[in-house]
């Protein structure tokens, strides 16, 4: 583990610990080995992202799924976050558990692929995770970073900042997902869950063989409203509200869709663009629009 500095195309710093190849901070990378050599266990369900990808929201969903009960849950999507907990802290979770991550699957436990342990990837359009993505940055106290959204944009696409870039997490897992056929994953695209959550729910629901009506479907949908979130858990404490500039809650910002409408100007919103379409094949451009996924377009929207 080695400290960087990443500078933004202002020539603004960000402080970070490099561990492999990995971009973390001193926390996080102090916690990130040793993760692979834990026990999964059968009934495991990880929820993966690139972060600000609905992490909360979808916990909040299948904690929902699998209790059988439709009340927000007592407390933070962190008590359940690989990257907030050691290793040990993982192993002491109770069964069944939701684990969530950032990480790719070599970061993952190794028998995780033996047991097919249910996985459910989350995407957004990279667009509105810049943005996000930048918010929450600029709070954290220990990255001491103090750039423009505009001066953000080239640090994102590089990568050069924590957990590495948007496109290597895409990429890795649909090489995984790709390569492993049979293999049970799901994804979730953000858009989708926000155009049409109840629809959305029972497919997760379907996957996770739980059987659910649609009556408990909007139930849940209800229950997980963007403001209700925002309100139930600005309500609590826990110990990463110290790390923020703010000294309050801020991982619920606004939760929508075309966010980056406001932030973008034309210019960096064409160039934003045509650098994914460079990077991804043209059966993912889906992912970087704001457009549902319809049931009729057989090829899009599957990852592989």
């Amino acid at each position: 583990m080695e400290p960087v500095e990443t500078i933004d195309g202002g020539g603004n710093v960000m402080k970070l610990f490099k561990l492999g190849d990995r971009l973390l901070t001193k926390d996080g990378a102090e916690k990130w080995c040793g993760m692979c050599d834990i026990t999964a266990r059968v009934d495991d369900v990880f929820l993966v992202e690139y972060v600000k990808s609905g992490l909360h929201w979808t916990y909040e969903i299948v904690c929902m799924l699998r209790s059988g009960q439709t009340d927000l849950m007592p407390s933070t999507m962190e008590s359940t976050h690989m990257e907030a907990l050691s290793p040990p802290m993982v192993d002491e979770l109770p069964s069944p558990r939701t684990l969530c991550t950032h990480r790719y699957r070599a970061e993952l436990p190794h028998n995780l692929t033996d047991l097919k342990c249910k996985i459910i990837l989350l995407i957004r359009n990279p667009k509105d995770v810049c943005v996000s993505y930048f918010n929450l940055l600029r709070e954290m106290k220990v990255l001491e970073y103090e750039g423009s959204f505009s001066d953000f944009i080239s640090l994102f696409k590089r990568g050069d900042l924590l957990f590495n870039s948007w496109d290597s997490h895409f990429i890795h897992w649909k090489k995984f997902k790709c390569e492993n056929p049979n293999y049970p994953i799901h994804t979730v695209r953000y858009e989708d869950l926000k155009m049409r959550p109840v629809e959305e729910i029972k497919k997760i629901a379907d996957f996770l063989d739980i059987e659910c009506t649609e009556k408990t479907c909007q139930d849940i949908a209800l229950a997980t409203e963007f403001s209700k979130m925002k309100e139930q858990k600005e309500s609590l404490t826990h110990r990463f509200i110290s790390s923020y500039k703010s000294g309050k809650e801020v991982m619920y910002r606004k939760g929508k869709i075309g966010d980056w409408k406001n932030n973008f100007s034309s210019a960096e919103s064409e160039s934003f663009d045509a650098y994914y379409r460079g990077i991804l094949d043209p059966v993912d451009h889906i992912y970087l629009t704001d457009k549902p996924y319809l049931n009729n377009q057989t090829k899009l929207g599957k990852l592989c």
